[in-house]
């Protein structure tokens, strides 16, 4: 399995990882065979690479990040939510719990697991599929900090709702590609406060679930909005919410922007832990994310080029990386893998797109 551009594709290529929709459908399934007309519309909804299967990578996979039931499912409900704010009814919030106790289940399940896979999505189905990631990562965080069911609840429902307030911004504006003028940025803003308000009208969603929605753009140096909180003025769990949320943002591509690579999300994060982010829930944060996800191309301090096969923990950054090209970038032949963790004097120094190396 590798990762590739979907510039790149070609029929009859194989995929290793499912394409999902908004609404939770799957439009291609794992080990669907692809045909022109399949690459010609992941391109045209702003999918920007999925992952094949390759010959050479038998034995590379990917570990779900979450089920494809589990993903599916909560798709549905976020969408199910924003069209019931749209229409003025109210948000099924049963269903809401039972998709926050799945996902609960599903990660808890997996105490090891990384975030250690680029997400397959489309400019369109950008808002959904944010929430239930940022969900997801808010969970693995309250796990680091061992809340208990009831408060990993409170924070995976906040998490999950955190953006419905967006329901009362245009779309035109949240997907502008370029800058937001002063008035229009302050619309946006909004969607913090007129998101606890329409979490609070619910009645069945906790004050500090509401409170996740409007104090998610809180920073602890006191520079973020609606009320510019600062330090522990902020609750734990929207500090929670803060860091998952940025993260997500980062490694998704955009209509104004490409998406910034896993490592290069990280690094941006840790920059800004202790000014803009709570430090402790980024360190946290990082040890869950695979820097360089599987099956992706790197370039290593010597020269040589290969596919990260698997990773390693706790040193997420020096991954076992299978060696392909040499540094002239001619196939070696005879393939072999280099495990970082064992070689101190070698890393990783760029991480290489497959338009750039592999046809």
């Amino acid at each position: 399995m590798r990762r590739i551009s979907t510039k790149r594709l070609q029929p009859g290529m194989q995929l290793a990882q499912p394409v999902i929709s908004a609404d939770g459908t799957i439009l291609l399934a794992k080990g669907q065979t692809l045909r022109a007309s399949y690459i010609d519309r992941l391109r045209q909804l702003g999918v920007s690479s999925v992952y094949v299967v390759d010959p050479r990578f038998p034995d590379i996979d990917a570990n779900d990040f979450l089920s494809e039931r589990a993903r599916a499912q909560a798709l549905r409900t976020v969408r199910d939510a924003c069209t019931s704010l749209i229409a003025g009814s109210v948000i099924d919030m049963p269903a809401v719990t039972e998709i926050v106790d799945m996902l609960i289940d599903d990660l808890s399940s997996k105490p090891d697991l990384l975030v250690n896979v680029f997400d397959i999505r489309t400019y369109d189905d950008y808002t959904f599929a944010h929430s239930v990631n940022v969900c997801s990562f808010a969970i693995l965080i309250g796990m680091s900090f061992s809340l208990n069911s009831g408060m990993l609840r409170e924070l995976a429902i906040g998490a999950l709702m955190h953006d419905l307030g967006k329901t009362c911004v245009p779309l035109d504006l949240l997907n502008k590609p370029g800058s937001l003028s002063d008035e229009e940025f302050a619309q946006v803003q909004k969607h913090t406060s007129d998101g606890f308000d329409i979490l609070r009208k619910q009645g069945e969603i906790g004050l500090l679930s509401a409170h996740i929605a409007l104090q998610h753009h809180e920073r602890v140096d006191g520079t973020g909005y609606p009320r510019a909180l600062a330090g522990s003025e902020i609750h734990l769990y929207a500090r929670i919410v803060a860091v998952a949320d940025v993260y997500d943002a980062l490694v998704s591509d955009r209509p104004y922007r490409s998406r910034f690579l896993p490592h290069e999300a990280a690094a941006r994060l840790a920059l800004e832990s202790e000014t803009a982010f709570d430090a402790e829930v980024v360190r946290k944060f990082l040890r869950k994310v695979a820097f360089y996800p599987t099956g992706t191309l790197v370039r290593l301090s010597t020269g040589y080029m290969g596919v990260v096969v698997d990773i390693n923990q706790p040193m997420t950054t020096r991954p076992i990386v299978r060696i392909l090209y040499d540094a002239q970038g001619e196939d070696i032949g005879d393939y072999f893998e280099l495990d970082l963790s064992k070689s101190s004097n070698i890393s990783i120094i760029e991480v290489i797109s497959d338009e750039t190396r592999l046809a």
